[in-house]
């Protein structure tokens, strides 16, 4: 199978073991955009999917387990030539389903960028009606900071600032001015002329440049699992040579045991991950900086999220 950016890539060697407890399960998903799916379980790494009205293909897929019901299945469909991921929630204590479809090529002028379109909707169970309860988006983890291992030597510390942005904790001038430097081969001379004054600028700057702030989404899946999605949109812009970022991380969190189970995807390429967490004080200035993102530039996530 392909492997993701190699900043991830190693990382899946120590996630949980995939599960294989939907292999010879069949189910029919029910979706709020009008769209019904079968997904037919063949064993434990196969599956046979539809959209109604179109034949069956046979296409890989992996599973990690968030709770004892919740289930994480990513699918890679041949058909797009890795171009488009899916993500299914499967949601058994409930019968509800939600798929996170991940697209790129969707900003021509920087490629590597992604989005993520969420839709609900609910597995149809034989003599029964179809649930009118559905996953829904939320803010319950807004104002909290996890720090996720993922590794032995790989620690991310993740600030759920509002349901529409995350952050990362600020970066030094050192360590930007040492990032420019790791990519200046792959920069116009121009390019990392304009990069090192901008990094001059803001040297002595406590806002905006100084924290990576990202789009997201989070997604209410029961009382203490999460779907939280987002984008190092913003990194990739910022980067003059669009180097640096593009990834798309998608985790279904337990919030009460503090697990998640993800994957991470970029350029047609992907990786599995799931990582242990402790909560972290929200001590740092960076909690309280406003934003500087420009949300009509940004494209990663569904513009639903900016009309409210």
């Amino acid at each position: 199978m392909a492997r993701a950016n190699p900043k991830f890539s190693w990382l899946g060697q120590y996630k949980i073991a995939c599960n294989y407890e939907l292999s010879g399960r069949f189910f029919h998903a029910v979706m709020d955009d009008g769209k019904e799916y079968a997904l037919n379980f063949l064993d434990g790494e196969n599956l046979q999917w539809a959209q109604m009205g179109e034949p069956f293909i046979w296409d890989a897929y992996s599973c990690l387990k968030g709770d004892d019901t919740t289930y994480l299945v990513h699918i890679r469909p041949r058909q797009y030539g890795g171009k488009i991921n899916h993500a299914w929630i499967i949601d058994l204590a409930e019968n509800l389903v939600t798929l996170v479809v991940m697209e790129e090529g969707v900003a021509p002028e920087i490629p590597r960028i992604i989005s993520a379109t969420p839709v609900f909707g609910a597995l149809k169970i034989p003599g029964r009606k179809l649930s009118e309860k559905r996953h829904t988006f939320t803010d319950r983890l807004v104002g909290r900071q996890i720090k996720w291992r993922y590794s032995p030597a790989y620690v991310v510390q993740h600030i759920y600032h509002s349901e529409e942005f995350y952050r990362m904790p600020p970066y030094t001038y050192e360590v930007l001015k040492a990032r420019y430097e790791d990519i200046k081969d792959s920069m116009t001379e121009d390019q990392y002329t304009q990069a090192m004054k901008r990094l001059e600028r803001m040297k002595d700057e406590p806002g905006p440049g100084r924290f990576w702030e990202e789009p997201c989404f989070h997604i209410r899946i029961s009382d203490n699992m999460e779907l939280f999605v987002f984008f190092e949109e913003n990194m990739l812009r910022d980067d003059p040579a669009h180097a640096r970022g593009g990834n798309g991380v998608l985790l279904l969190i337990d919030i009460e045991r503090l697990t998640d189970v993800g994957l991470v995807f970029n350029t047609g390429k992907y990786e599995m991950l799931s990582a242990v967490g402790e909560p972290v004080e929200p001590v740092d200035v960076t909690d309280t900086l406003p934003s500087y993102s420009v949300k009509e530039q940004l494209v990663s996530v569904p513009s639903i999220f900016w009309e409210k």
